[in-house]
């Protein structure tokens, strides 16, 4: 191609490139940051919590795995565009498979997610039908999920993604309503924890907070990209896609790691088994007599397993 030639097909593509593409662009720094966190928070956790019952300590390693495999093949695509095929702008409108694995890595880590905290809702509420309606909303993703990656490698151009709109409807929707009703449920079923002591109703109000901030900004991303998918024929929600899975699984490590700033007075070492809503003790010196107030929320058998998990508050109140 002579210089004359190339220089027209250049500001094509670098024109393609600032419309179409430069959100995605800005995505992929972003997500790289996210996943640096991630590595941080993985980390944490294997280094602090070595007590954990073993299936939380595969579920985290899921979920890292999920996150790397989504990390590389987002670099691997950006590779693809801008080092091995620029100048061919007919690329930059090609599905690949690298691409491809996009919904199916984020369908896996957010059912993975909705599962592991309708156990939480299961332990907290005693109520099998919310956490059934969470792994609803889950399975429903993961099924979306599928579907759009199968479809996605039949398309022959990322226009024509806009024919996807049913899955689409189904892998969003079911991910951001899943995300909303964890946030509802945990934040109200906590809220009816509080036993009026100053200290207890702290660490709920703080749980509370952790919950909110991460349940509502991964609804909040799955409810922009869907928006985006349905109002534009550019590809601006694969930006928000791409940053997605590293927000579930920061999502699911922070609120892990969260269990020591409960614990002040612990030692990482021991790998508590959650968060333990302690009451108050008193106890004076001199004096035999100690004054313990545990606030528990389910059979002591329950809260006394070390698996990863919050230790919720039962019924019982040994004074």
């Amino acid at each position: 191609m002579s210089n004359d030639s190339a220089v027209p097909v250049i500001a094509a593509e670098a024109a393609l490139v600032k419309q179409d593409y430069a959100l995605i662009f800005v995505a992929t720094f972003i997500g790289q940051i996210l996943f640096g966190i991630v590595i941080a928070q993985v980390y944490i956790y294997f280094t602090r919590y070595k007590r954990d019952a073993l299936w939380v300590k595969v579920f985290v390693l899921f979920l890292f795995v999920c996150d790397i495999c989504s990390a590389v093949f987002t670099i691997c695509w950006m590779f693809f565009l801008f080092v091995s095929n620029w100048g061919n702008i007919a690329a930059f409108s090609q599905p690949t498979w690298m691409l491809a694995t996009d919904p199916l890595i984020l369908g896996l880590m957010s059912c993975a997610t909705h599962f592991f905290f309708a156990r939480r809702i299961k332990i907290i509420t005693e109520s099998i039908w919310l956490a059934g309606s969470i792994c609803f909303f889950g399975i429903g993703t993961l099924a979306g999920a599928l579907g759009g990656t199968i479809e996605f490698m039949r398309v022959q151009s990322l226009v024509d993604l806009t024919s996807l709109k049913p899955i689409a409807i189904v892998w969003l929707l079911c991910a951001a309503v899943g995300d909303v009703m964890i946030t509802v449920i945990l934040s109200w079923s906590l809220k009816r924890k509080k036993s009026g002591f100053k200290r207890t109703d702290q660490i709920v109000d703080r749980v509370i907070r952790v919950t909110i901030q991460n349940g509502f900004l991964t609804a909040a991303v799955a409810t922009c990209a869907l928006i985006l998918y349905l109002s534009s024929d550019i590809p601006y929600h694969l930006a928000l896609s791409l940053v997605l899975p590293r927000m579930y699984s920061n999502s699911i490590l922070s609120s892990l790691n969260y269990r020591d700033v409960m614990h002040p007075d612990s030692s990482t070492d021991r790998g508590a088994s959650g968060i333990s809503f302690a009451a108050a003790s008193a106890s004076r010196r001199g004096q035999q007599t100690e004054v313990v107030v545990h606030v528990e929320a389910h059979e002591l058998t329950e809260a006394t397993k070390s698996d990863g998990d919050w230790d919720v508050p039962s019924k019982t109140h040994s004074v």
